[in-house]
């Protein structure tokens, strides 16, 4: 009997809870409908103009060579690597 009654209350809360938020949200609505806020003025953001018939500089010390990628690598250590592992 006790049990039936405190459910029966968290449930009656938890309504009052949901209808007062109905109502809150309901308010914000027509507040925000019929009250509009001041509009603000916002920057103008400029873009930069596109450039055309740019000439493009490719730098290729930038990019290195696969040759010295590989001989940095220790491949020493995949001898003894053994495949079925990975299935």
């Amino acid at each position: 009997m006790l049990a039936k009654n405190i459910v029966g209350i968290i449930i009656l809360v938890l309504n009052i809870a949901g209808l007062g938020y109905m109502i809150y949200m309901a308010g914000l609505f027509l507040v925000n409908r019929f009250i509009p806020k001041e509009e603000v003025e916002e920057e103008v953001v400029t873009e930069a103009p596109v450039r055309k018939n740019e000439k493009v500089v490719i730098d290729e010390d930038i990019i290195p060579e696969e040759d010295d990628l590989l001989k940095d690598m220790d491949l020493s250590d995949l001898d003894n690597l053994n495949l079925d592992d990975f299935e």
